[in-house]
């Protein structure tokens, strides 16, 4: 697909986004005559990390296994990209707190899924959330350790020390079995950030050259490099413009909720803290989303709230608020609203490094042409 050039009055605005953005109302993109490029992008990007992680994994791993290492630490041979997408697009801030109307009769804000009786008095919609919670955030906690974890400490610490050095394991895994950190005159441990050594390091040094050291004064410490860094936009100017965009509607969706009984809501950073004030209001111990700094920017908690072990009367009391927010959110305008805003906000965020984001990948396929030789080698 051929790269579409953003128009000349757009480009203008972005150049002038490091200090005039605000002071001004963007123009709005095509949207839809840019999602293919930009998706197409976004996971060619994630194609060339998987693929590259993946060529250092055989190599790294054929190191280890000619010293008589068979089994091996997944976690130093897994991709963290999520994989491709159908869309470049993010979830979406409002898709915490704004579910559809059938999200919200089905399964509220998910928040009743942090009560002790959850799983046994809702297995089926309970293994929905397992399911979600997997898919958004990962393997969930509690399953089954990979065989590596299975050796004695002894035996992984020589395993680390194989992969990236005696330095390296000493640092990173001193609960192993190793001479462990060095200490300062209180006997408190010295945190270092050495480089990796052994089989990583002859990977890196095949493939790549060698490794680069920077200087990292907040820490006193260096940080080693040695793959091109992913460019990465404005992440926090990305979400300014977002809020900028959905202000005005903010004010209508809270309108409807005082309208409907649910009185206090203040946005906090482009949200609605729906799942801190059902924790604030008994509903599990702890929120699914929550904000340090976010102060108590939603309603007092109901003195009539339901008892902890009544799953039927949290899940109703969930479940109403939910469709309360879903049809304001309609009716109000707020879900068209916030949806064409992070549209907005996630093409420029992604345009703003497309050029330096193309240069990238170029230098990625030449490093895993690299790698391919040497495990051809």
């Amino acid at each position: 697909m051929p790269r579409i050039p953003i128009a000349i009055a757009s480009t203008a605005l972005l150049a002038l986004a490091g200090c005039s953005f605000f002071e001004s109302d963007e123009e709005d993109l095509d949207f839809a005559a840019y999602e293919d490029q930009v998706t197409d992008m976004y996971n060619e990007g994630v194609r060339l990390i998987e693929e590259l992680d993946a060529a250092e994994a055989r190599i790294v791993q054929a190191c280890l296994e000619e010293q008589g290492f068979t089994l091996h630490s997944p976690d130093e041979f897994t991709s963290w990209t999520g994989g491709e997408r159908e869309t470049f697009l993010e979830d979406a801030p409002y898709e915490w707190f704004l579910p559809t109307r059938e999200e919200a009769a089905e399964r509220g804000f998910w928040q009743w899924a942090t009560l002790d009786v959850a799983e046994t008095a809702a297995p089926d919609l309970y293994a929905e959330w397992t399911a979600f919670e997997e898919s958004e955030f990962g393997t969930p906690w509690g399953e089954e350790p990979a065989e590596f974890y299975h050796l004695e400490p002894s035996e992984q610490y020589a395993w680390y020390v194989a992969y990236a050095g005696e330095a390296w394991a000493t640092e990173m895994h001193p609960d192993l079995g190793g001479p462990g950190r060095e200490t300062d005159e209180n006997g408190e441990e010295i945190y270092t950030n050495p480089p990796p050594g052994g089989c990583k390091l002859e990977m890196i040094e095949a493939v790549y050259g060698g490794l680069e050291g920077t200087e990292n004064e907040e820490e006193g410490s260096t940080d080693w490099t040695f793959r091109p860094e992913q460019p990465m936009g404005d992440w926090a100017d990305m979400h300014q413009r977002y809020e900028k965009r959905t202000a005005d509607a903010e004010g209508d969706l809270v309108d409807c909720l005082d309208d409907r009984g649910s009185s206090g809501w203040e946005f906090h950073n482009g949200y609605l803290l729906v799942n801190q004030y059902l924790s604030e209001s008994g509903e599990g111990e702890y929120p699914l989303h929550s904000y340090e700094d976010a102060g108590t920017a939603w309603p007092d908690p109901p003195a009539d709230a339901p008892e902890a072990d009544d799953f039927e009367g949290w899940f109703a009391f969930e479940t109403d608020l939910a469709l309360d927010f879903a049809e304001c959110g309609d009716e109000t305008g707020f879900r068209e609203a916030a949806e064409h805003a992070w549209q907005q906000a996630q093409l420029r965020f992604y345009l703003d490094v497309e050029d330096e984001t193309y240069a990238w990948q170029e230098e990625m396929r030449g490093h895993l042409e690299k790698a391919q030789e040497v495990i051809g080698a």
